[in-house]
């Protein structure tokens, strides 16, 4: 007799055991749920509050965890980790709409995360269903002094040759941008950025079967790039282009990705030394609250992506908890994209020089893809979607 440990990634793998086990076709449905084990957060939750869900964990057959001082009320209030399988937490879910009405928003939020709702994006004409589908960004720098490809692209013959090897290596966007925002990079004038970008967004168009993004914050970049044909907005200023620009992105029906920036007012890169004191819930609320503001304004949530902006305000530490905690994003049904790809936070950690971080910059997005990011912003197209081919026929196992 073997007896060894499993680690049940998801509902599907656990199925998978059961059937190989051959238990009763019915039963795989009932035991699937008890093996599967979620851990939640409820972030500054009122104490009174608090003993409330964690006697009705416990009576669910789960439990949870409050300060100490919660209990005699001598906080005002505390974090809570709920801890049960889906059973238990869809049993909680019913228990809290049967208290008053005030707990419906922790049911509600309880039940985002256990409910599995389909999860699709729309970029311009294209769908994406991110239980299964990737989306992949290639990067077209036109410009003469980006970190990693400076120089490289900024005449037309050349940008499109790269346009044409990005398209063939399996990218399912082209990402242009015309300003570079390494550290202490200058910035330029918007007329100057829409002469370096729109002629080569239309050629894009013109030549290619690929939808086009604009990377820029400046709103008439924006416009002027969504005229030209743009569908994608990659706006790096934490969505202020975006709300500046919404009459012209619902007009052409675009997308936006919209990247937290924790720099004081500037679009360079920087990476503080002290750290936030919790830079998962920082970044939880940015996308929160902008789902809830654009949705708002207008754009349907299908069409907004969350970038954490590694390289914008955020510590080494940082970037490291919201590395290993992306599911929190991906669980709650946020579309993330991962803009790491050279970053100079990898070469601070390792010594390598830019040109050399694509093995590295792919070895942690096949990590992010185990918690379930489906969007990646890349230099090396070729090797990511060689990566992504290698997890699909793991999954698919």
């Amino acid at each position: 007799m073997l007896v060894y440990p499993i680690r049940l990634h998801d509902k599907k793998e656990t199925e998978r055991i059961l059937r190989s086990i051959d238990v009763e076709p019915c039963a795989v449905g009932l035991l699937s749920p008890k093996s599967q084990h979620t851990n939640i957060i409820l972030k500054s939750v009122k104490t009174s509050w608090a003993n409330i869900i964690k006697q009705e964990m416990l009576a669910c057959g789960g439990d949870a965890a409050i300060s100490k001082s919660s209990y005699a009320c001598l906080e005002k209030q505390t974090d809570v980790l709920l801890m049960g399988n889906e059973s238990v937490l869809e049993r909680f879910v019913a228990k809290m709409r049967m208290q008053p009405e005030c707990f419906n928003c922790v049911a509600d939020q309880v039940e985002k995360i256990i409910v599995k709702n389909t999860h699709e994006i729309r970029i311009g004409n294209k769908t994406f269903d991110l239980s299964k589908d990737f989306i992949v960004l290639g990067i077209l720098n036109v410009t003469p002094d980006s970190f990693s490809d400076g120089g490289k692209f900024n005449d037309y013959d050349s940008a499109m040759r790269h346009a044409e090897h990005l398209l063939n290596s399996g990218a399912n966007i082209i990402d242009v941008g015309g300003e570079s925002t390494r550290p202490a990079s200058h910035g330029i004038t918007e007329q100057e950025e829409i002469d370096r970008v729109v002629p080569i967004i239309e050629a894009v168009n013109k030549n290619f079967d690929i939808t086009v993004s604009i990377d820029s914050y400046k709103p008439e970049v924006i416009k002027s790039a969504l005229s030209a044909g743009a569908k994608l907005v990659n706006d790096i200023s934490a969505g202020k282009g975006v709300e500046l620009t919404l009459d012209e992105m619902k007009k052409h029906e675009a997308s936006a990705l919209i990247m937290m920036n924790l720099t004081s007012g500037s679009y360079s890169g920087s990476a503080p030394d002290v750290g936030l004191c919790d830079p998962v819930a920082t970044f939880f609320e940015f996308c929160e609250s902008n789902e809830r503001k654009f949705t708002g304004m207008g754009i349907l949530r299908e069409r907004l992506i969350f970038d954490p902006g590694i390289g914008f305000g955020l510590s080494k530490s940082d970037v490291g908890a919201l590395l290993k905690n992306m599911y929190s994003f991906t669980g709650t049904n946020f579309a993330v994209c991962a803009g790491l790809s050279r970053k100079s936070y990898l070469g601070n950690i390792t010594g390598l020089e830019v040109g050399e971080r694509d093995t590295l910059t792919n070895a942690i997005s096949l990590s992010l893809m185990e918690q379930g990011v489906k969007i990646f912003r890349t230099h090396d197209v070729k090797g990511l979607v060689s990566v992504i081919k290698f997890y699909k026929s793991v999954e698919e196992i």
